[in-house]
């Protein structure tokens, strides 16, 4: 893999926080997923015994230990406890549509659980509690739309229309590909075969290769051209730059689809905490910050003035005593006030500028997550890795493995590239395709002329 894969001081959202269960007992959790290390970081070992196989699986997104000392982890497959007689994980059973876990609290001693679209409340502090779904109620700025961003998502994805439509993605893939080759066919063969009939060579295979290489070639392209240029031009606006003009835009529900939910919450929660100073859940969404009540009945309200928040999502989220809340994601390191709406940058302690919907979702420093120890604060860039502090990185860590859908993503979007051509790497994907989208007009246009 090319360096800007490889784990390198603690970089590519290797950690997104620590978890303190004993005086000098803390767990590292992130990318990597759980290590068990002491506060000087002088030994390393893991702690997913009983987590399932893979990487991709055993990212780590919150854990929290509870009075009673029990250690739960929230991951991309669900939420897990610490059998400590076992010494594994064991799996919790909740209703999730979606098994990611976004985030992990705790009130009155009791697990507060976020998942991406719902929050379910422990009803008691026992080690496997019963839980309450709640569903939150629509926000007061709530205009029945969605984002324009989450739609072009959905589409190209094909989840819009459920498992039917990711089928069809799946074989427009594969027709993509079906064209790719016999669109070489169709411009190499000709000449490949005049060369060899004036050599007096054999045609016969190569003439019947390409006669069924132009005819299917037509007849799929024109079936299926409609189905290409939707999947081609949702796909270029879900990378920067031409992520940047529609990133705010927001568009009617589509009827009868996966976004006709009467759940406008949706996919859309990302970081929860409660504020016993101001008596309010603070909710961190898609959407941006908000605040309800304790019990999650009232419409939760958007603050006026909140530091910005990339779209990629919040990765830290905390409360010091000054009464500022620390905001982190890949626009930056905030401390906010919300009762002064005062916005200091976290890195620089300057007043933060405003951006607007048109600024880039990328800060100078792309937060990927923050370790607070009793003696030191870790802050962690997901290019640069740790900042301010020197931690070395342990080999055994810094050798772990790629999920191989993360390489299959990184081809997809460009990235596998920047290493070669930098920052023009958010180009690949407009280029190829507003290109891919040509090549499917042009040819629509050459077919209706010629019948």
């Amino acid at each position: 893999m090319p360096p800007a894969y490889h784990f390198k001081n603690w970089n590519n959202s290797a950690v997104k926080g620590g978890c303190l269960i004993a005086p000098d007992s803390l767990l590292l959790f992130g990318n990597i997923g759980i290590w068990l290390t002491d506060e000087g970081f002088s030994t390393y070992l893991p702690f997913m015994e009983g987590l399932p196989k893979g990487m991709d699986n055993r990212r780590v997104a919150a854990m929290v230990l509870t009075p009673e000392k029990n250690l739960y982890a929230a991951t991309q497959t669900g939420l897990y406890l610490w059998e400590g007689e076992l010494n594994k994980w064991y799996k919790l059973l909740l209703p999730l549509k979606d098994e990611r876990i976004t985030d992990l609290r705790l009130k009155d001693g009791k697990l507060v659980v976020l998942g991406r679209s719902e929050v379910y409340l422990a009803t008691s502090t026992h080690k496997i509690p019963d839980f309450n779904q709640l569903i939150l109620p629509a926000a007061v700025n709530d205009d029945g739309k969605i984002g324009l961003f989450r739609t072009l998502w959905v589409l190209h994805s094909g989840e819009l229309w459920g498992i039917a439509g990711r089928v069809i993605v799946d074989i427009m893939a594969l027709s993509l590909i079906f064209f790719a080759l016999t669109g070489y066919v169709y411009f190499f063969f000709p000449k490949w075969i005049r060369s060899r009939k004036k050599r007096d060579q054999d045609v016969k295979k190569i003439v019947t290769v390409n006669r069924f290489a132009v005819k299917w070639h037509k007849k799929l392209g024109i079936w299926l051209v409609f189905f290409l240029l939707i999947t081609s031009l949702t796909g270029i606006f879900l990378r920067p730059p031409l992520l940047i003009p529609i990133a705010h835009s927001r568009i009617a529900r589509i009827p009868y689809s996966l976004l006709d939910n009467p759940n406008t919450w949706e996919d859309k929660l990302r970081a929860i905490y409660w504020n016993q100073e101001l008596n309010h859940w603070l909710i961190a969404t898609d959407d941006g910050l908000y605040f309800c009540d304790e019990a999650f009945q009232t419409a939760p309200q958007p603050f006026a003035e909140q530091p910005p928040v990339s779209l990629m999502g919040i990765n830290v989220l905390e409360y010091n005593e000054q009464g500022e809340y620390l905001i982190g994601s890949f626009n930056g390191l905030f401390r906010w006030n919300p009762i002064t709406s005062t916005i200091i940058d976290g890195i620089t302690g300057e007043p933060s500028e405003k951006k607007t919907n048109a600024a880039s979702p990328i800060g100078r420093h792309m937060i990927a997550g923050r370790v607070a120890t009793a003696s030191q604060t870790l802050v962690f860039d997901y290019n640069t890795g740790l900042l301010d502090a020197e931690i070395p990185m342990p080999e055994e860590i810094a050798g772990l493995p790629m999920p191989l859908w993360n390489l299959a993503l990184e081809i997809h979007t460009g990235r596998i590239v920047q290493d070669l051509i930098g920052i023009g790497y958010i180009f690949i994907v407009p280029l190829f395709g507003i290109t891919v989208i040509l090549i499917l007009v042009s040819g629509l246009i050459i077919y209706l002329r010629r019948r």
